[in-house]
């Protein structure tokens, strides 16, 4: 999305696309931080030294510029084709958690679970992080299905929200899951859903 290119937008001086990069990991980084309420422009300007007019230019308000900030961690590299399907789902796993703590935070994640103080936020956030990378392993679970290495019939919205479920849920009762909880959890669910 922003690289170290210039884009021109309206008639103007071209936008920086570091001013655009840097105002966007302010954000994230204040969403890491202090979770959504957290990511006002006015603690963007001074998180990233850009002035708040600059910031305004680019957004209409807090929202877009956290669902610009959202967006910016939207790609989700596909799991390599040709490896089995576990292996897939291991890497999407370890994917999920590191978007979630490392990217967004788990305070972020911590409001979308309270999702009515600021449903602006959690819309944004369920869109844009958890459905695209839901959906991705939705899109796994299918292929390994036709591919014969899962059994067919199974119920892949189940699977999918039993494995990111256990993230949320060990999350939430024991603090950072362990290293190993993407191996874990598959050790768990990989014999009831495999060929």
């Amino acid at each position: 999305m922003v690289q170290g290119e210039k884009t021109r937008s309206a008639p103007g001086r071209p936008r920086s696309a570091e001013v655009s990069r840097e105002i966007v990991l302010a954000a994230l980084a204040l969403l890491r931080e202090r979770g959504p309420t957290g990511v006002t422009v006015e603690a963007v300007a001074q998180r990233s030294g850009v002035a708040k007019t600059t910031i305004y230019r680019r957004y209409r308000n807090r929202y877009e510029l956290l669902r610009s900030s959202l967006a910016f961690v939207e790609d989700i590299p596909e799991p390599p084709v040709g490896i089995p399907v576990r292996e897939r789902l291991l890497n999407l796993l370890e994917q999920f958690r590191r978007g979630l703590e490392d990217v967004v935070g788990l305070r972020a994640l911590a409001a979308v679970l309270h999702g009515d103080e600021d449903p602006e936020f959690t819309r944004a956030f369920r869109e844009t992080i958890l459905r695209p990378r839901l959906d991705v392993m939705l899109g796994t679970l299918r292929a390994g299905e036709a591919e014969g290495e899962l059994r067919a019939g199974v119920d892949h919205e189940t699977v999918v929200s039993m494995l990111a479920g256990s993230y949320i849920a060990r999350s939430v009762t024991q603090g950072t899951p362990p290293s190993d909880w993407a191996d874990r959890v598959l050790d768990v669910v990989w014999p009831s859903i495999r060929a």
